[in-house]
């Protein structure tokens, strides 16, 4: 059995290559990560004389294997996270590919929009008490039609239409608008487990 010792020179030199892609974590997350891959390195090498030259391919490309536990990180730190840039960011490490990436993009931000009109519309029907800009912010309802409910903020509503919530429009917006980014990112977190829970799986 090969004799390797956790400071051969070729496994620091790979370590040192991960260590520079790590770069922006935590210094105790990056020293545990380099600990526990120094170790992996020294028992692949030293087991049945593989060496160290085949135990580093064994652990892949330094700098996709710092991408690996870079993105691991960002989806971790999702789980918990408030803020929907950071959730964004989890989500598109959840996603395996490109075409991926770009749905999850593109439906996390389709459901803030819908946040954002909502609020909107709240802070028009806010601003209509001490300005004229938006008298026509609300819910309107047009008897006979197949889209009868429209929202309008910031536009006109439909010919003939009536307005429904009044001042109620208010909080009903701003609690729905809670109700719904609570909902979006509770699922965004739910998909980041989900994704991390089934990688975790296939690499057991």
């Amino acid at each position: 059995m090969t004799n390797v010792t956790g400071s051969d020179s070729r496994i620091e030199n790979y370590l040192a290559r991960v260590r520079s892609g790590l770069r922006g974590l935590p210094d105790q997350e990056v020293d545990d990560i380099l600990r526990e891959l120094r170790g992996h390195a020294s028992e692949l090498a030293g087991a049945e004389g593989a060496g160290v030259e085949a135990a580093l391919r064994s652990l892949g490309d330094p700098v996709d294997l710092a991408k690996t536990y870079r993105a691991e990180n960002t989806m971790v730190q999702a789980e918990c996270a408030g803020s929907p840039l950071m959730i964004l960011q989890g989500l598109r490490h959840a996603s395996r590919t490109r075409t991926g990436r770009v749905m999850v993009t593109a439906v996390y931000f389709f459901g803030y929009a819908n946040v954002l009109t909502l609020w909107t519309a709240a802070g028009e029907k806010l601003l209509s008490l001490f300005s004229p800009l938006f008298p026509q912010t609300g819910l309107w309802y047009t008897p006979g039609s197949i889209w009868s409910l429209r929202l309008v903020a910031d536009g006109t509503p439909p010919a003939g239409a009536n307005e429904l919530l009044g001042w109620w429009l208010v909080p009903a917006a701003i609690a729905t608008g809670w109700v719904l980014r609570s909902v979006i990112d509770r699922t965004a977190r739910w998909w980041i487990r989900r994704y991390r829970q089934s990688k975790a799986l296939h690499t057991a």
